[in-house]
């Protein structure tokens, strides 16, 4: 009788005492890579196929990453809704000096991104498909 209580006592502890961490994310976590952009002022089309512009979504954490050009990482965090996909706090991931957090603009536009604080409407987010929309871009994303 005594072995089943501690047995019982002793799987109760293991269920309990565990905490699985999980994302609310949905479709968003993943690695994205960034195919398309369209100039709304103009309706122009980049293909960005070969750019190899990466972004990645876990947790809360967002992570920028250019495997062509000699661009840092740039990691940050994200709020996501049905709605609108917002990057926040954005900084150069530099392994020597730590996070760097980014003060000018123009070094996120290779990522696509026009502004410290990017708000942007999500417009299609499926399994396979995201495409974001800022002020000045379409940005066409394909999961891997």
């Amino acid at each position: 009788m005594k072995k089943i209580i501690y047995l019982v006592v002793a799987v109760c502890m293991l269920t309990t005492a565990c905490d699985i961490e999980r994302s609310d994310n949905g479709d968003l976590d993943g690695l994205w890579q960034l195919r398309a952009a369209d100039t709304l002022a103009t309706g122009g089309t980049a293909d960005l196929h070969a750019s190899q512009t990466w972004w990645a979504f876990q947790g809360k954490i967002v992570h920028m990453h250019d495997s062509v050009a000699a661009h840092p990482d740039v990691v940050g965090h994200f709020v996501c809704t049905t709605s609108t996909l917002t990057l926040l706090d954005l900084c150069f991931s530099v392994r020597e000096q730590g996070d760097v957090r980014v003060e000018d603009a123009d070094a996120l536009n290779a990522m696509g991104l026009h502004s410290l604080n990017e708000d942007m409407r999500l417009l299609t987010l499926n399994a396979s498909t995201m495409v974001v929309e800022t002020s000045r871009l379409r940005l066409h994303f394909k999961k891997r």
